[in-house]
C-alpha cells in the first residue's frame, strides 16, 4: 500500500508539473497575438497542442480550424504526409490527386507482370508493347503446341521467353513510375532482343 501511494503522488506531481509547464507556455499570449479568433486559440490551448507546433502550422497557412478537421483521414494520408505536402503548398485537391496517381502507379508493375506490353501501349510505346506481348503470346502459345516429340516434354526456352516478357514490362513499368516526373527517368530504357545462344534476352539501358 505505501509504495502504491507513493505512486500515486509521483503521477499527481508529474501531471501537475505538466499542466504548470503548459500553462506557462501559453503565458502572456492572446488569440489577438496570433492572429486568430479567441474560439479556435481556445480549441488550441484545450488540445494540448505546443505552442512551438502551432506556430508552424501558422507558418504553413493552416488554420485551427482546418487542423482539428483532420483532413488527412479525409484524403486517406497520414498526418505526417499531409503535413509534409501542405509546407511544400500543395491544397488538398492537389495532396489528393498526387496520392490517387501514386497508388495507382503502384499497381501498374503488376499488372504489366500479368499483361506484357500494358504499361508500353498505355504510354505509347506501341513497338515496345507489341514485342513483348507478341513474345508473351508466342512463348505460351509454342509451349503448349511445339513439344519435344520424342519425350514429349515442352521446350523449356519458350515459357523462358514469356517470362523475360513479363520481367521486362514490369521492370519498364516500375522504373517509369518509380521516377515519374523525374528528368533522370529519361535515362533508362529497355531493349529487347536475342543472346548469342539465339535466346531472348532483355537488356537495361543507361543513358548519359
Amino acid at each position: 500500500m505505501p509504495l502504491i501511494k507513493k505512486l500515486l503522488v509521483l503521477v499527481l506531481f508529474l501531471n501537475l508539473t505538466a499542466i504548470k509547464v503548459f500553462a506557462d507556455e501559453w503565458e502572456n499570449t492572446t488569440a489577438e497575438d496570433m492572429g486568430i479568433s479567441q474560439e479556435e486559440f481556445q480549441k488550441v490551448k484545450e488540445s494540448g497542442m505546443s505552442k512551438s507546433k502551432f506556430l508552424k502550422l501558422l507558418e504553413v497557412g493552416i488554420s485551427p480550424n482546418e487542423y482539428f478537421s483532420e483532413p488527412w483521414k479525409k484524403l486517406g494520408v497520414t498526418e505526417e504526409h499531409w503535413l509534409t505536402e501542405k509546407k511544400a503548398g500543395m491544397a488538398d485537391d492537389d495532396i489528393d490527386r498526387s496520392y490517387r496517381k501514386q497508388d495507382a502507379n503502384n499497381l501498374t508493375p503488376f499488372i504489366s507482370f500479368i499483361l506484357p506490353g500494358y504499361y508500353e501501349y498505355k504510354t505509347n510505346k506501341t513497338y515496345l508493347g507489341l514485342g513483348l506481348s507478341t513474345v508473351a503470346v508466342a512463348g505460351i502459345a509454342l509451349t503448349f503446341i511445339h513439344k519435344n516429340s520424342e519425350t514429349h516434354s515442352i521446350y523449356p526456352y519458350y515459357p523462358l521467353a514469356t517470362l523475360v516478357a513479363m520481367l521486362v514490362s514490369a521492370g519498364d513499368a516500375y522504373l517509369g513510375t518509380r521516377y515519374v516526373d523525374n528528368q533522370e527517368a529519361g535515362r533508362f530504357s529497355w531493349n529487347l532482343g536475342l543472346s548469342p545462344e539465339g535466346g531472348p534476352s532483355a537488356l537495361l539501358s543507361l543513358g548519359f
